[in-house]
């Protein structure tokens, strides 16, 4: 024979069982919140080197016009460094700008036809204008290639786990100048 608990006695069992059921959620529910604030900064970070690269593109082709290669690559990326020590917030970034294929040091006054990704650079020559051998149809031209490597730190130590997959981030941008 089942006794029935008084309405009080019943109201107390109850608040027992959610008290002890809110005790086991609640880490589980801390480490969701910590893994979607993490997630929402290093996502934050991966947009705003890629505006940078975007913007750098954007100079990049601007310039172009009328800067040459050995000082257009170093302005580039200047000028995309400064965009993105500004921006990010818990991540650390490092860009490599490349004329024609070469970084600085290496500047080559030939044109090239650009295809791949990364892209690869196959030399015309000294003409620009002239058609590339690939099935694109393309024809060569001078380029500058935006390399971003972004390496999110986690703020909470709990999710280095998890970003271990995803460090670092790439992105390359290609811009053709003429």
């Amino acid at each position: 024979m089942r006794m029935r608990l008084a309405g009080s006695a019943r109201r107390n069992r109850n608040a027992g069982v959610a008290a002890i059921e809110f005790a086991l959620l609640m880490p589980v529910l801390v480490m969701l919140f910590l893994g979607v604030a993490d997630f929402s900064m290093a996502y934050h970070d991966q947009l705003q080197m890629s505006s940078a690269l975007s913007a750098g593109a954007e100079y990049a082709f601007t310039q172009g016009q009328t800067e040459s290669g050995s000082t257009l690559d170093t302005d580039v990326q200047t000028f995309v460094n400064s965009i993105i020590s500004t921006n990010l917030k818990n991540a650390t970034a490092t860009v490599t700008v490349y004329y024609n294929g070469a970084s600085a040091d290496g500047v080559s006054t030939n044109c090239y036809c650009v295809n791949g990704s990364p892209p690869t650079y196959t030399s015309q020559g000294t003409t620009c204008g002239s058609s590339c051998s690939d099935a694109s149809g393309s024809t060569g031209g001078k380029y500058v290639s935006i390399n971003g490597s972004l390496t999110y730190t986690p703020m909470f130590s709990i999710n280095t786990v998890f970003f271990a997959g995803i460090n670092p981030i790439k992105q390359t941008i290609t811009v053709r100048l003429q």
